[in-house]
């Protein structure tokens, strides 16, 4: 029996065949599964996230990082252009370091930020092709959150739960995959549930899968994401160059971003030579009444 309560505490029960906890970083589920874990792991950082409606730079889908792991600025287009006025949506990213041991707001997404408290670090972020603290003033809202994960754990599954997602493999947001490995994990559990049914073997199966690639990019993250170029950059020069390529090659460029995207399942080749995670397209399993996620 799952026992529900909603925030006004009203409460309900359902049964059914499974349960998947696919309930974020705060998973009530896993707090029953690893009840000694505590909090999620703050490593340092904080982000300051916000979207603004300005023109789109280089290419006009370009991604650009700025700066360094201690000082860093990430900003790519999320719309087309407008065709009436050229403005896109910009989704921009400001990340600044701390000091381990120093105290910070509890993780929140929702919460409403100070440019204040950070915008003073970027004031010298300006380019011909992109002026970041303008582009942060002209945000509607600016949100603060301090960078955080989960250790991996040895274990998703008990009997017949699991986990999946921020619940089972919260991992810092540095290489635009929190999402990705969700709807991975979800394609590989629908073939496991397709081969074994809505049972203990069909979870098994896929954590044996799933868990140790998701651990494997959780730690990843938090030392060697794709990121960690712009470290390798500023300890060559400082940040300083007229070319990229008196710093750096192209090719070990290239092979920085192919490590990364192999540890995250997400190599192109690799990818696109892949047998369906489901077939025959389309397939659907056996229905069960009254199964809870």
């Amino acid at each position: 029996m799952l026992h529900l309560r909603n925030a006004a505490g009203q409460q309900r029960g359902e049964r059914g065949a499974i349960l998947i906890g696919a309930d974020g970083i705060h998973s009530a589920l896993r707090r029953q599964i690893a009840p000694q874990e505590g909090e999620p792991v703050w490593g340092g950082a904080v982000l300051w996230r916000g979207t603004t409606r300005a023109r789109p730079f280089k290419t006009g889908a370009s991604m650009v990082m700025i700066g360094h792991s201690g000082l860093r600025f990430v900003c790519y287009p999320v719309s087309r252009p407008d065709p009436t006025d050229g403005l896109a949506t910009l989704n921009w990213i400001a990340n600044l370091n701390y000091e381990h041991g120093q105290a910070w707001n509890k993780e929140d997404w929702n919460r409403e930020a100070r440019l204040d408290d950070f915008l003073p670090r970027f004031e010298g972020m300006r380019f011909d092709w992109l002026d970041v603290p303008a582009l942060v003033r002209a945000a509607d809202k600016v949100f603060e959150y301090p960078m955080v994960d989960r250790d991996p754990l040895p274990q998703w599954t008990v009997g017949r739960v699991s986990l999946m997602g921020d619940a089972a493999h919260a991992a810092y947001p540095v290489g635009s995959n929190g999402a990705g490995s969700a709807i991975i994990d979800a394609r590989k559990l629908g073939r496991a549930l397709l081969a074994h049914g809505l049972n203990e073997q069909a979870l098994q199966a896929y954590e044996a899968e799933m868990r140790p690639v998701t651990a494997k990019v959780t730690l990843t993250n938090r030392v060697a994401g794709p990121d960690q170029i712009l470290d390798i950059v500023e300890a060559r020069c400082g940040g300083q160059f007229d070319h990229i390529d008196d710093v750096i090659s192209q090719q070990e460029l290239k092979e920085h971003a192919a490590r990364y995207k192999a540890i995250a399942g997400y190599a192109v080749e690799a990818t696109n030579s892949a047998p369906r995670t489901i077939e025959p397209a389309g397939a659907r399993g056996a229905q069960t009444e009254g199964v809870a996620s």
